[in-house]
């Protein structure tokens, strides 16, 4: 009889502790919202910049390379997005340099198609701590001996959502270089000078 008392004694102290649990934290849980990977998907026979015509001065009529990728981000998201900003930056080895909008995108899949010409418009490259132009100072004309082979535009990505709330995929360094993960492919549309 000790015994089937002791039990019950047992079970009504675990039943009275357990009921005094709340499921109900205090800690605020943070919102969760899913965020979608963009991966550009680089168009067949129109995914690097040939060197030489890229190179070649307007003088003698070339036909610029065409680099060609499609972004698409998917319907099956939580996020909203109003519009993802394209920008391009030139790397030379590992480094960086400054990027420079492409451009704002909002309906999908989008298409982005630049020659070697307006890719190179505007970039500068890191030298030291020095920022070089990608361009020769005779202008955009003429002929450019400052590229060099497996020299490459990176193409990255921002999104601005709806209501303006902006998502940031590659955070900038003190030279406004994208850094991080999303500067390497398959995150990014590199196109390579070969």
């Amino acid at each position: 009889m000790k015994k089937i008392v002791f039990g019950l004694f047992l079970l009504f102290a675990s039943g009275a502790g357990l009921s005094s649990c709340k499921d109900d934290s205090r800690l605020p849980a943070p919102a969760v919202e899913s965020v979608p990977a963009i991966f550009p998907k680089v168009t067949a026979g129109k995914d690097f910049y040939n060197l030489a015509a890229a190179k070649a001065a307007t003088s003698t009529n070339p036909t610029r390379p065409i680099f060609e990728f499609t972004i698409d981000p998917g319907q099956e998201r939580d996020l909203k997005i109003q519009t993802i900003e394209v920008y391009k930056s030139y790397r030379r080895g590992a480094i960086l340099g400054p990027r420079v909008k492409v451009g704002d995108y909002s309906s999908f899949p989008a298409t982005i198609s630049i020659n070697s010409k307006d890719a190179l418009q505007g970039l500068q490259r890191l030298s030291g701590t020095n920022l070089v132009a990608v361009i020769p100072a005779a202008g955009p004309d003429a002929f450019n001996n400052l590229v060099l082979l497996n020299d490459a535009i990176v193409f990255t990505f921002e999104m601005v959502a709806e209501g303006g709330r902006r998502i940031v995929l590659t955070p900038l360094n003190s030279f406004n270089a994208p850094t991080g993960t999303q500067i390497l492919a398959p995150y990014a549309a590199i196109a390579v000078f070969r």
